[in-house]
């Protein structure tokens, strides 16, 4: 059985990081570059408005405040543009790229967990799928019962 809420939440979560790895790898670039075109800088800015608006979305789906560890919209707000990443000091470029991969590693253990609880949902089901077919099934039932019968008379024999 397929918990629609749960994959759509690891859907979610999933595309948030691909975003969250294309933002790093374009300020990555950036830190090497010193001019950018006009193009270049208006994609920038909406990667980062969209960055800012699915993360709060993804919060809100995921049942998640935001805690004073977490570092995301910190990140996006830094980096005012690509030509604010070459104005960065060392200490400030070390501190972003820090915070940027703590919020990675926090991302991937939600996403973990989430993946885990769909590994247990489907444990669950199959188990109940299982249950299902067997007690479903009139002559399961009725051999089941038999066997419990058979076992109970057994361990009555040893007892004696």
């Amino acid at each position: 059985m397929v918990n629609k809420d749960l994959e759509n939440k690891i859907k979610q979560l999933k595309d948030f990081i691909d975003l969250w790895a294309i933002f790093y790898g374009i300020y990555k670039k950036a830190s090497e570059k010193d001019s950018f075109s006009d193009e270049e800088e208006r994609d920038f800015l909406e990667l980062k408005s969209g960055l800012a608006r699915k993360y709060q979305a993804l919060m809100d789906t995921l049942g998640i405040k935001p805690t004073a560890e977490d570092r995301t919209f910190d990140v996006i707000s830094q980096v005012m543009s690509l030509k604010s990443v070459s104005n960065l000091s060392p200490l400030q470029a070390e501190k972003l790229e820090n915070d940027w991969h703590n919020s990675y590693i926090t991302l991937n253990k939600i996403l973990g967990s989430l993946e885990n609880k769909r590994e247990e949902l489907g444990r669950v089901s199959a188990f109940g799928e299982f249950m299902k077919k067997l007690f479903g099934n009139p002559f399961f039932a009725l051999l089941l019962i038999i066997m419990l019968i058979y076992f109970i008379y057994y361990i009555m024999t040893i007892i004696k």
